[in-house]
């Protein structure tokens, strides 16, 4: 899909957050008291938060304090990572060119709005309803930040994480986050969470039209059978700590759900001789009915053996049909 074939709409991705965290770091560099620390922060930073801001920090709890004790604890980070923020608001015309893309693919697409933040060092991206919500002190690090601060446990993480970066990933996390403000909420079981965060990964990769690049999706394919057979085990967990968000917390490869989303959703793409059709139909899968979920995982074809859903059982612990 070439430039030409698509119209660039107006602005959808907003940066004015950024250049206010900045403003308000300079200043705080200015002062050693906490208090005073904390006037500022709110004076130049959080007292003129966008709306994505706005929404950010009240989803992650966001505080004063919480960010200028981020800002003494890594110091080298935070002076680090400066450049990256600021030259990742040249991305905004590649996003708006992608979200030109995914209209194609998908002419039903909700008008989202983007906005680049920087947040409290806990997440690279979120949504709230039409809003999609990025912490660039997160998605835009690459291998060159100084890292050296980040020695334990999600910091260790994302020390390693930050090697297999780069800003060409903020198109990528963009179109990903796009997606989710298109979809229904979900039902608790590890199927639906996994498809819903490997669905919007697949769509990006149709959008981008180049080979997603991922720890968990290069991991996944060289151990895909041992990894299929475990999440079939696992489809109707309701705890899905062993397969999602679990980066930090894991000894080898985490968010595997991830990978498996994904290929569930490329198997199902693959399969259908209508791809636009598909297209719609994995984005718009309701997540809240199992039914319908269980029944786009048996239409992939991606397990050989149909699977049933938890909702065909009743109270007794017999099969419906």
């Amino acid at each position: 899909m070439t430039e030409a074939a698509v119209e660039v709409q107006a602005q959808s991705v907003f940066t004015s957050d950024i250049d206010n965290f900045w403003q308000a770091y300079d200043s705080i560099q200015t002062t050693d008291n906490f208090s005073r620390k904390l006037e500022l922060i709110n004076q130049h930073y959080l007292d003129k938060a966008s709306p994505g801001l706005q929404s950010f920090a009240e989803s992650r709890n966001y505080t004063d304090t919480v960010y200028v004790r981020l800002l003494e604890k890594f110091p080298k980070f935070w002076a680090s990572i400066r450049g990256n923020t600021l030259r990742s608001k040249e991305k905004a015309k590649d996003i708006d060119l992608a979200i030109a893309r995914l209209k194609v693919l998908y002419p039903e697409l909700k008008e989202a709005q983007i906005y680049f933040t920087i947040g409290g060092l806990n997440s690279g991206g979120t949504t709230d309803g039409l809003l999609s919500l990025i912490g660039c002190e997160i998605a835009a690090a690459d291998e060159s930040v100084d890292t050296s601060e980040f020695t334990e446990g999600w910091y260790a993480f994302l020390a390693d994480l930050f090697k297999t970066q780069s800003l060409e990933n903020m198109v990528y996390i963009n179109v990903h986050e796009y997606v989710h403000t298109q979809q229904t909420e979900n039902d608790p079981y590890v199927l639906a969470h996994s498809l819903k965060e490997g669905s919007c990964d697949f769509i990006a990769e149709l959008v981008l039209e180049e080979p997603l690049s991922a720890p968990y999706i290069s991991y996944g394919l060289e151990n895909e059978e041992v990894i299929k057979k475990k999440f079939r085990d696992d489809l109707f967990k309701e705890d899905s700590s062993d397969w999602l968000y679990n980066s930090g917390d894991t000894e080898s490869v985490g968010d595997l759900g991830y990978f498996m989303g994904y290929a569930i959703c490329k198997a199902y793409y693959e399969r259908s001789r209508d791809k636009k059709l598909a297209v719609k139909e994995i984005i718009e899968l309701n997540y809240l009915d199992s039914i319908a979920v269980v029944d786009f995982l048996n239409r992939s074809g991606y397990y050989k053996d149909y699977v049933r859903s938890p909702a065909l059982w009743n109270p007794w612990g017999t099969q419906l049909f």
